[in-house]
């Protein structure tokens, strides 16, 4: 019986983790023996509420059971009555009755509660609230956030140096084998490989100027345009102000001419 109740926590709890948003983020920020835990925390629960309501229906019978008993003292033929008895014996493929009860309780729980959390991310407004809630546990969702909030722009450097200045499209950190994040790029170049200073090398918006491109134009808008970069490849993320940074570059010391170098 033993495989089989863990059998059921683990199915049950992974369920409700890949059903629930807050859940399923967690799940996947956890690895290892974490993971395996953090769906059977759940499993249990249901597994333990499975428990206490067959528990409770069989203290119900055992209650009515004694109806009879009382009701004997006053007969003179007593009436016979095992259903009680009956529950306590029967086996269902040689396991009791009360656990084969439980674990059908606990499957129907999780099922119920999986759904109704699906359901739940059908509507915006409580979708927005989840994403939040789990983006104010990580920096990174954090600050993509705050960029979609004040409509700044993010400053984005690859590990191959590369470059990317745009707006926040969609950042969904969510699952960590495929993690990424999607931007509309105003603005790339690179860093310079020996003093790590920013080259401005594309102006996008030039482009979408000159071509009128918005949101909402045909038969190209700016979703045509966003990049989709795998979190990996990220070394860092910031937000950016052009006039802050343009006022930055004034108090920086100016990038030697290599040129003028001497050989």
């Amino acid at each position: 019986m033993g495989p089989l109740i863990i059998t059921v926590i683990l199915v049950c709890g992974f369920w409700y983790t890949e059903n629930h948003y807050q859940s399923r983020i967690h799940h996947a920020r956890t690895n290892g023996w974490s993971s395996y835990f953090y769906v059977a925390m759940h499993g249990c629960r249901f597994v333990a509420q499975g428990f206490l309501l067959t528990l409770g229906i069989y203290m119900l019978f055992w209650l009515l059971n004694s109806i009879p008993h009382i009701i004997n003292i006053f007969r003179d033929k007593p009436i016979e009555w095992h259903f009680f008895n009956w529950l306590l014996e029967t086996k269902v493929m040689e396991l009791p009755l009360f656990a084969v009860i439980t674990i059908i309780f606990a499957c129907c729980i999780a099922y119920s509660e999986g759904v109704d959390a699906r359901k739940e991310m059908e509507n915006e407004e409580a979708r927005q609230k989840a994403y939040r809630e789990m983006a104010s546990k990580d920096s990174l969702e954090n600050l993509l956030i705050q960029a979609i909030d004040t409509e700044m722009l993010i400053f984005v450097t690859l590990k191959s140096r590369k470059v990317y200045i745009g707006y926040v499209a969609a950042p969904r950190v969510e699952f960590h084998n495929c993690a990424h994040l999607e931007i509309i790029p105003f603005i790339s170049g690179y860093r310079d490989k020996d003093s790590l200073r920013y080259i401005e090398q594309h102006r996008y918006y030039d482009l979408y100027l000159s071509k009128e491109i918005t949101f909402e134009s045909e038969p190209l808008n700016l979703q045509h345009f966003r990049h989709v970069i795998p979190i990996e490849q990220i070394e860092a993320i910031s937000l950016f102000d052009e006039s802050t940074y343009s006022d930055f570059e004034r108090f920086s010391e100016p990038m030697p001419d290599t040129k003028q170098l001497p050989v």
